[in-house]
């Protein structure tokens, strides 16, 4: 019972702290100056190249407006590549008068960057009993630590040139990808507030895990995360 109890105490969080995680995202996107805070996030990503690790943890102890604002442009940048990588795959296999068949293929591109944020951000917000940060600092953490995977995505489209820059790109991917799941061990571990990495390994693991299991089943409807 007191199982059942607890299970419902955390469904009812999560329900709170979506409802007030949307209403942020909202108020912040009504205040985006697109030049100034460009200039901005542009200066906050070669700050996270420089110090990822300190970086991380300004994000999660500050809980500051300004990094969602960075967060929802990484974001948007992000959707933008997959979208133009999908869209150019779509017209160089079907033309575009078959583009229409693939709706749900533009769809997906679009849902697949977003998707991977919300279930890593859930996963660790659901997890987290002792630490309780807020879903938008969650989120901004996760984006945050996405930025290697944002700028392979980026990079990716130079294959709509030329197919033969794959060689490069795909193992610059690869490279990125394993930055991205660093990157994701501290900021969850940052969140937990685990100093030890003995301590925090198996809860990592466990994130991992559950989030490849929601991988697959995304994966079934063609949204990868």
């Amino acid at each position: 019972m007191e199982k059942e109890n607890e299970n419902k105490v955390d469904t009812e969080e999560l329900k709170s702290e979506t409802t007030e995680a949307v209403n942020q995202v909202k108020d912040t996107i009504k205040k985006v100056d697109i030049k100034k805070d460009s200039i901005e996030t542009k200066g906050f990503v070669t700050e996270m190249f420089k110090n990822p690790l300190g970086k991380i943890q300004e994000i999660v102890s500050k809980n500051d407006g300004k990094f969602l604002k960075y967060a929802i442009i990484i974001l948007v940048i992000w959707v933008v590549a997959r979208l133009i990588a999908r869209c150019a795959n779509i017209i160089s296999s079907w033309g575009y008068i078959n583009m229409g068949r693939s709706l749900w293929g533009i769809i997906a591109a679009i849902i697949s960057p977003i998707a991977t944020v919300l279930v890593m951000s859930v996963i660790i917000f659901m997890m987290n009993s002792k630490n309780k940060k807020s879903l938008t600092t969650v989120i901004t953490a996760v984006t945050s630590a996405n930025i290697p995977m944002v700028i392979a995505s980026i990079v990716s489209l130079l294959t709509i040139l030329s197919s033969s820059v794959s060689i490069i790109t795909s193992p610059f991917s690869q490279v990125c990808s394993i930055a991205s799941i660093l990157l994701m061990y501290f900021a969850a571990k940052a969140i937990f507030g685990t100093e030890k990495n003995s301590e925090f390994i198996k809860k990592f693991i466990i994130i991992e895990v559950i989030y490849y299991i929601v991988y697959i089943v995304l994966g079934l409807l063609n949204i990868y995360i």
